[in-house]
């Protein structure tokens, strides 16, 4: 296979995660672009640093451990159809590896610009992302992770996920 890479080509990569949204067509498409459907907002947990308050006790530095958004990093585009199915993909770089404690990264899609509508649902329910973000720790051991997420079309007044 042209597109595959062997597991000395993978472990020489940087950081990086990765992920797909996936859709049903029912549940309608962006207007232009599929991938200008979305906005995906990366950010990161810096690790909490401690220091010695005298006495036998520790707190935490201020400013560490603090969630900030990382920039300039995602490409997204759209993926082909697979009959019903539509999808887009993104990647995540610029990346580091997270530190213990709780240094990590969490990924949070939101829909955007216009979608067009799509059969009778459409005037009784709206477009929800699940879940609504994930988290993930990159670490030596494990600096390529992937994320999913799935748009479902919940019904008004019951929030429940209607059919797909």
């Amino acid at each position: 296979m042209p597109n595959s890479l062997s597991i000395e080509q993978l472990l020489a990569l940087p950081p990086l995660i990765f992920g797909t949204i996936r859709w049903k067509s029912s549940i309608g498409v962006p207007s232009g672009d599929l991938a200008s459907g979305f906005s995906i907002r990366v950010e990161e947990h810096t690790t909490t640093q401690f220091r010695d308050a005298g006495g036998g006790h520790i707190e935490p530095i201020p400013g560490t451990g603090i969630w900030k958004v990382v920039t300039d990093s995602l490409v997204c585009h759209a993926l082909s159809p697979q009959g019903d199915d539509r999808a887009v993909s993104f990647r995540v770089t610029e990346l580091h590896l997270n530190a213990f404690p709780d240094g990590r990264y969490r990924i949070t899609p939101s829909l955007k610009g216009n979608w067009r509508p799509s059969g009778l649902l459409a005037a009784l329910s709206y477009r929800a992302i699940e879940p609504i973000s994930a988290s993930v720790a990159l670490t030596k051991d494990d600096h390529i992770q992937s994320v999913e997420f799935e748009v479902v079309r919940r019904g008004l007044f019951s929030g429940r996920r209607l059919g797909t």
